[in-house]
């Protein structure tokens, strides 16, 4: 039943919450906007169009998309970014970095394989973001890490642990910093405007823009993953802090998990209507918000464990 459960959320959660997002964004612009289901449409169709692949890129084009999907489709099956997790193996820190290491990796070598201008400056963009965003990620997930003793995602979200109705304030910091991080990795504003025509100033979109067919059906397969990855972690970081309240009944955390997730869409979707595209030389200065989140995080846990 798990299992089920859990597949069915994977599959439908996270187009879903791309299309909430954007239907989101669309009523607070007074405007109709797609339906909710849209993005299911696009992946379909996408499947079913040709592909064209530029002369002068190599099998290093497809093979980083492939391996793009590959890793995220095994994080969303292994992290427990819905109050739990059925995978046999659990995924602990250190895989979880190095897995969207690699997927971050030959993402960029697809888009330079191509030969694309476009691709070029976007690969660029995004190994420096990473670079810079990589420490509060790691910070995010230390904090509650040294509160359980472990290193496993598994355990240290566990609502059974006993630190998971202690702590407040370590919870907290660490849900704030892993959606700020979500908001620089995912390339959404304040960092990046996913809705702009203008490529030289993308960074996700510009990686992609020689994918089309079943290639680009799957990079944006892959991003939906991370998307409702990152925003799931970030839910169970807040119920987390809030678990003193929390029912213990799993069904209930899974509900509230995806009703936390959706929250967070929302609230995405209001960034994006009100606040406008940093300069790039100021995204060092968002993205030390999201560290300093981290920090204080992983300062509050050193206390409590001291």
């Amino acid at each position: 039943m798990n299992i089920a459960v859990y597949t069915l959320s994977a599959l439908l959660v996270p187009f879903l919450l791309i299309g909430f997002v954007q239907k989101a964004k669309a009523q607070l612009q007074n405007r109709v906007g797609a339906s909710v289901l849209q993005p299911f449409f696009n992946i379909f169709k996408l499947f079913g169009k040709n592909q064209i692949i530029s002369e002068d890129s190599s099998g290093l084009f497809r093979a980083g998309i492939l391996v793009n999907f590959c890793c995220f489709a095994y994080l969303i099956w292994s992290v427990p970014w819905l109050s739990f997790s059925p995978a046999i193996s659990s995924v602990d820190i250190f895989l979880f970095v190095y897995l969207l290491a690699t997927a971050r990796f030959f993402s960029i070598l697809s888009a330079l394989d191509t030969g694309s201008p476009f691709g070029a400056f976007a690969g660029s963009r995004e190994a420096t973001l990473s670079f810079l965003v990589e420490p509060a990620m790691i910070l995010s997930l230390v904090a509650p890490s040294i509160l359980t003793g472990s290193s496993s995602l598994e355990r240290i979200f566990s609502f059974t642990h006993q630190v998971s109705s202690q702590n407040p304030i370590v919870w907290i910091f660490a849900g704030i910093s892993l959606f700020l991080v979500a908001l620089t990795d995912l390339s959404r504003m304040p960092v990046d405007d996913p809705t702009t025509h203008l490529e030289l100033t993308m960074v996700h979109e510009a990686m992609t823009i020689e994918a089309s067919g079943r290639n680009l059906a799957l990079s944006e397969i892959g991003y939906a993953f991370k998307l409702a990855m990152f925003f799931g972690l970030s839910v169970q970081c807040l119920l987390h802090g809030i678990a003193f309240c929390l029912p213990s009944d799993q069904w209930i955390l899974l509900a509230m998990s995806i009703a936390g997730i959706f929250s967070l869409g929302l609230l995405l979707a209001l960034l994006e209507t009100v606040l406008v595209k940093l300069k790039w030389t100021k995204c060092p200065d968002f993205i030390a918000y999201s560290l300093t989140m981290g920090l204080f995080a992983c300062i509050a846990a050193l206390g409590v464990r001291a």
